[in-house]
């Protein structure tokens, strides 16, 4: 029988052959249009069999959306990292906004790519990337109680405070003349304005009292600094 020390190298061996897959397919992904990588290519610069993709991921799909669970994986990390003992709600929100953007700072060209939509196109790699953004909507949501399904007018302006964060990111990328900081309060403020507005529009949207105050705190604070 194999020793459990054999045994635990070799599933190291394993695994660090499928990382190896994803890291490269991570690469090739985000620099080409999905169709145009091949699982040939990925195993090849991976240096490891070709049968290994089938083995660990069935096809290329499978190991694309490998991919987009460890970017998904990452991101969660970073936006669900504890805040400072005591923050106020938003300051919780400025600490994982700004996790976020550092993170995202880590392979900005990538997630350009995400982004834009330079990977294919295929529609279900596009859903698979939307996705992946709304999960950090989801994450806000849920820390104010909010669970889905949503209704109709708070879904579409999250939606569309994602793209506005999604593209303030793409201009911070692309200029490099924004710091981390302007670029928190200005999403923060968005994504309160947009709060508020949609609680405005339909009754049914209602915050904990706790959650509202800080929201009110937060529009005086910022009209205040704006004077």
């Amino acid at each position: 029988m194999m020793s459990a020390r054999r045994a635990s190298k070799a599933r190291s061996v394993v695994g660090d052959r499928r990382q190896a897959l994803i890291d490269t397919a991570r690469k090739l992904f985000t620099t080409r249009p999905y169709d145009q990588v091949t699982t040939s290519e990925i195993a090849d610069k991976a240096g490891v069999a070709y049968g290994l993709i089938a083995h660990h991921f069935v096809n290329k799909r499978g190991l694309y959306q490998a991919v987009l669970n460890e970017i998904a994986a990452e991101i969660a990390e970073h936006q669900l990292a504890p805040p400072p003992p005591g923050a106020s709600l938003t300051n919780q929100l400025r600490h994982a906004l700004r996790n976020h953007i550092t993170h995202i700072d880590s392979y900005a060209d990538s997630f350009v790519a995400f982004v834009r939509g330079n990977l294919g196109a295929d529609t279900e790699q596009q859903g698979a990337i939307d996705e992946l953004r709304w999960m950090g909507a989801q994450r806000i949501l849920l820390a104010l109680g909010i669970v889905e399904p949503l209704p109709a007018v708070l879904r579409t302006a999250m939606h569309g405070w994602i793209g506005y964060l999604d593209e303030m990111m793409i201009d911070r990328i692309t200029n490099r003349d924004i710091d981390v900081d302007a670029l928190v309060e200005l999403a923060a403020a968005a994504l309160i304005t947009t709060l508020r507005s949609a609680s405005r529009l339909d009754p049914t949207i209602r915050f904990d009292a706790s959650i509202t105050r800080e929201l009110e705190k937060f529009e005086v604070q910022t009209a205040r600094r704006s004077r």
